[in-house]
């Protein structure tokens, strides 16, 4: 049937954003029709090909479901409360000495082994592998995948560290829509051995310093790419990667601005007030073996220095956007303003929803950290 063509070609042009693709008609085209039920189809990318699959079937047209999503985006962007910068901040604290030192590391030259991963429109995703100069928990090299314009000049150019779980769908929204508006990004891969694998406090420390440490190798890389602006370096990160985020901004004055989603502090706040199951049944076997809840807290406290509220006064805060979750039981909502306080009152979206469920404002918060990237990077 003449229709029938169409019906595929808007169905592939809508895959864009699911990434549907290579499916191949079997049935005959004369057995189509615009709306009607496809007999056969076969789809290159699972489940999602079945959601595409289902919505012809069930003759429910793709401009019905994306003007569902858009009025569901525009409910859920109105319930989010926005605040401006405290009025009366007059800057962040000067970083002392000492603070530097216990963060730096040997300079050298850095030899990297670098991949061609993707090649997209505008840019470029390379992997990009180095070995630290200073390593101080396990022995990995440090991980890249760095998106790179295509066109020349100098870009603004962002750090994205990732959740504990790794590069996910909502790190790579990050990158995605920066890198195809004329942003290069690094997304700095997690450490096999990662905070799961410590086992006292001494260990965590060594976790947090080595990502400090991690990181600013990042920048140094960075900065020495010519498509690199060096003057507009950023970082952003969600949950584990915001508080990440928070301390890298406190310590690398290189970093001129950061967005800071889903985090809080301190760690040892957040390890003790948790309502994430795994974290909690970790304490509660400390305490089965004689600690106390006042001993652990207090450990972690002294020996756990590379502390988002330590360190986040030293960024300022005229350059910091927050994203707090209302409901969050993870990072608890106490420990995310604690940590908004210790940032001098940034700029700050509340989103009304726990940790997990804030996973819905999801375009919202790439479109408002992007807006925020570039009105201090780009006007």
């Amino acid at each position: 049937m003449p229709g029938s063509k169409n019906v595929f070609e808007t169905c592939l042009r809508h895959s864009n954003k699911t990434k549907v693709f290579g499916f191949v008609i079997l049935s005959e085209a004369k057995n189509l029709s615009l709306c009607g039920r496809i007999e056969t189809l076969r789809y290159a990318q699972g489940d999602k090909g079945k959601v595409l699959l289902e919505c012809l079937r069930n003759r429910v047209g793709i401009g019905k479901i994306f003007g569902w999503l858009l009025v569901l985006g525009i409910a859920l962007s109105c319930s989010c409360v926005h605040h401006r910068c405290d009025p009366d901040y007059v800057g962040p604290k000067q970083r002392r000495p000492d603070i530097l030192d216990y963060y730096s590391y040997p300079k050298r030259p850095i030899e990297a082994r670098v991949e061609t991963l993707k090649e997209k429109r505008r840019y470029i995703i390379q992997s990009v592998e180095f070995p630290s100069a200073l390593n101080v928990f396990s022995t990995e090299t440090i991980k890249v995948d760095y998106y790179m314009q295509k066109k020349e000049g100098k870009f603004p150019t962002v750090l994205i560290l990732p959740i504990s779980g790794g590069i996910d769908f909502s790190v790579t929204s990050f990158a995605g829509h920066f890198a195809s508006h004329g942003f290069n990004c690094a997304v700095v891969h997690n450490r096999e051995a990662d905070l799961e694998s410590t086992q006292s406090a001494e260990e965590i420390e060594d976790y947090f310093r080595q990502t400090v440490l991690d990181n600013r190798q990042v920048l140094d890389y960075l900065a020495e790419r010519e498509e690199v602006d060096a003057n507009k370096l950023g970082c952003l990160g969600l949950s584990l990667g915001g508080i990440r985020a928070s301390m890298l901004a406190g310590v690398d004055e290189r970093v001129k601005c950061v967005a800071i989603g889903l985090a809080g502090g301190s760690i040892a706040d957040i390890t003790m007030l948790t309502g994430e199951r795994e974290i909690k049944n970790q304490i509660k076997d400390i305490i089965a073996m004689g600690a106390t809840p006042e001993l652990i807290y207090t450990e972690l406290s002294e020996k756990v220095v590379t502390d988002p509220i330590r360190l986040a006064p030293y960024a300022d805060a005229r350059n910091v956007l927050m994203f707090i979750a209302m409901f969050d039981q993870v990072v608890p909502r106490d420990c995310c303003d604690w940590l908004w306080e210790s940032c001098g009152k940034p700029e700050v979206i509340y989103l009304p929803s726990g940790h997990y469920g804030s996973f819905l404002f999801l375009p919202y918060a790439v479109c408002k950290t992007f807006d925020f990237f570039e009105e201090k990077f780009c006007h």
